[in-house]
């Protein structure tokens, strides 16, 4: 009963702010409207919760350029916790997929304020969807994205998929990985129940994409993804089980230690 009553509160969250930033998007081009109710949005959810958000390594991100955010993705709380870590400086988008748009209030407000809806079913589609996020990057809006493309179960790491690494090289901004550790227990895949409890939020150190090829992603991609192990916090968790690449097991990582939007 408990949940379903926070659940009911999320809901009012969501009509009580997001109509309001529906509203506001054909005046608002730098999304500070966006940014300003979906921090509040994102803190009223984790406090009905009790989640309690602890951040590090805010001294890597660029406050006034924008940047690909790269994250491991286990809850459908990580997308929360990670927007209530980012400094109010950092104007951001997010990588939806389609299915999302369909959510009354909350999926019309994806589409209204710009951020990047993926059909994972059309390859076509999904490509020009990536293209205009990299427009969207070179204009000065940071994207946050799972390239693991769905939740993980158990806290693994799973592969990474190609298309968040075509984005970094098209767009040539640094790549911020993200760890994010805890929110499995929070929210276990397969569950609408939301425990309350800790997550914590590493943003690691940047890592360039100027000058990198399409034919170096899949280095990119192995040096962002044991970035991403390496920050995992195994006191909240233990460490994470990196899950092969299916094409190459040797190529991924043995790295010792969001469904939310995903690409």
């Amino acid at each position: 009963m408990a949940n379903a009553l926070r659940l009911f509160l999320v809901a009012i969250y969501t009509v009580v702010l997001g109509l309001p930033a529906i509203a506001a998007s054909p005046f608002d081009r730098e999304a500070r409207a966006l940014r300003v109710l979906g921090r509040v949005w994102v803190r009223w959810i984790l406090r009905t919760f009790r989640i309690r958000v602890e951040v590090s390594g805010l001294e890597n991100l660029p406050l006034h350029t924008p940047a690909l955010f790269l994250s491991n993705h286990q809850s459908l709380v990580d997308i929360a916790a990670i927007i209530d870590s980012l400094p109010p400086s950092v104007s951001w988008r997010f990588v939806a997929k389609k299915e999302l748009v369909r959510v009354p209030v909350f999926g019309w407000c994806l589409v209204a304020t710009g951020q990047i809806i993926i059909d994972r079913g059309n390859r076509a589609k999904a490509v020009h969807s990536l293209q205009r996020a990299a427009e969207r990057i070179r204009g000065g809006a940071s994207v946050i994205v799972f390239p693991e493309g769905t939740r993980s179960a158990g806290g693994s790491l799973r592969p990474f998929k190609s298309g968040p690494f075509h984005l970094a090289v098209a767009a040539q901004v640094p790549i911020i990985p993200v760890t994010v550790s805890g929110s499995q227990r929070i929210t276990p895949k397969g569950s609408l129940v939301v425990h309350p409890g800790t997550v914590r939020i590493r943003f690691g150190k940047p890592i360039p994409t100027r000058h990198v090829s399409l034919e170096q992603r899949n280095e990119l991609k192995t040096r962002v993804r044991a970035a991403i192990a390496e920050g995992y916090d195994t006191a909240l968790q233990g460490p994470p089980v990196i899950e092969p690449a299916p094409e190459a097991h040797v190529a991924e990582p043995s790295a010792s230690p969001p469904d939310s939007p995903s690409a």
